[in-house]
Formats: C-alpha cells, sequence, structure tokens
C-alpha cells in the first residue's frame, strides 16, 4: 500500500470513529430490581449523637423484573418485556433510623430515642427534575410504628432504633419521579431528606 492510500486509510478510520453513535447505540439497561427500590443510606452527626437512616420502597411484586433502560438519555421502563410507564396504586416505605457506632461514648443516645419513643416528623414528597410537591399519604398521617434496640455482636452496647412505615399513593404517578422523605426534629428543624427512585 502507498503512503498516500495510508494516510486516506488512517483518515477514514479517524472519521468514521468521529460520527455520531446514536442512530446504533444500544439501550443501557439498568440491573433489574428484586422486589424493592432502596432509599440511599445517610450518617447523620448531631450535637448529641449520631444517626443512620436508610430505607426502601415496595410495592407487592410490581418491583420484580422490573428495568430501567436509559434510551440516549430517555428513560424506560420495562416488566417482563412490556412497557410500564406508572407506579402502582400505592407504595410502601419503609424507613429505619438507628443510633449509630459512631457515638461511643458515655452518653445518652440522641433526643429522638429518649424514653424508647420517637421525637420526629416525617414528610413525603415527589421530585420531578426541580420540581417537587406535597405525596398523598394513606393514612393522611405519617407514623413510625416500631421501636427496637439492636445489639452490638460481642459488645454490650444496645443501639436504639425506629422503624417507620408510610403508605404512599401512587395511582397515574409517573415511574421518572423520585420519592422524597424528609424528616424533621419535633421542634421542625430538617435533619435530612432521602430519595429513592427506580
Amino acid at each position: 500500500m502507498s503512503r498516500s492510500r495510508y494516510c486516506v486509510a488512517v483518515l477514514l478510520v479517524l472519521m468514521t470513529s468521529m460520527l455520531p453513535r446514536s442512530a446504533n447505540a444500544r439501550p443501557r439497561s439498568s440491573p433489574t430490581y428484586v422486589g424493592q427500590v432502596d432509599f440511599g443510606p445517610q450518617m447523620l452527626h448531631l450535637e448529641d449523637g449520631c444517626l443512620s437512616i436508610h430505607g426502601t420502597v415496595t410495592a407487592g411484586s410490581f418491583f420484580d423484573d422490573l428495568k430501567r433502560i436509559d434510551n440516549d438519555g430517555q428513560l424506560e421502563y420495562r416488566k417482563h418485556g412490556k412497557v410500564v410507564t406508572e407506579y402502582p396504586e400505592s407504595l410502601t416505605t419503609s424507613i429505619r433510623i438507628a443510633g449509630d457506632p459512631c457515638a461511643r461514648m458515655p452518653q445518652s443516645p440522641s433526643a429522638i430515642f429518649r424514653g424508647n419513643s420517637y421525637s420526629l416528623k416525617l414528610e413525603v414528597y415527589r421530585k420531578r427534575g426541580m420540581e417537587m410537591r406535597p405525596a398523598v399519604l394513606s393514612p393522611v398521617l405519617a407514623r413510625c410504628v416500631g421501636y427496637s434496640s439492636i445489639t452490638i455482636p460481642g459488645e454490650t452496647m444496645t443501639i436504639p432504633s425506629i422503624a417507620c412505615q408510610l403508605t404512599v399513593e401512587s395511582r397515574g404517578v409517573p415511574l421518572v419521579d423520585h420519592l422524597i422523605v424528609a424528616v424533621f426534629e419535633a421542634n421542625g428543624r430538617p435533619l435530612t431528606r432521602i430519595s429513592a427512585a427506580p
């Protein structure tokens, strides 16, 4: 091959590699969900101790075999090969707030655990893009339904925790919406927000 033909071949390869690939791009699929969507866990460092917050969103078998596919920035959801665009009628949101071992000091746990009760408020929102709007809860009030202490294996220390469960109405809500749970102290001071979306 002559030098000029070699240069032309190299130039063609370079030009071809620079062409947009969107026409031939294959959709990228996320892992398949197995029964739930997780909230991103968080660690909070407060003046009177540490808290870890995590949770899940479930809806019967709705999230089983649900796949998220990214088509050049446009999200599409499929379940058993069929396109799904909306959440089911309701979602169950389970949140656990625990005193964390990062607060291993001879002081009482955070004030929200005093007296085997809790002292916090929860608000639930839906978020699409930058817009947030209140979610409809059923029952109307968000309630924490249990309190327990987790024992750390090999130690005498127990970690207090609160388990909260909320039912969120979601009929007709697009799957692209995020579910946001905002956590406040009893006096209204915000602690954090956690977000979940398939």
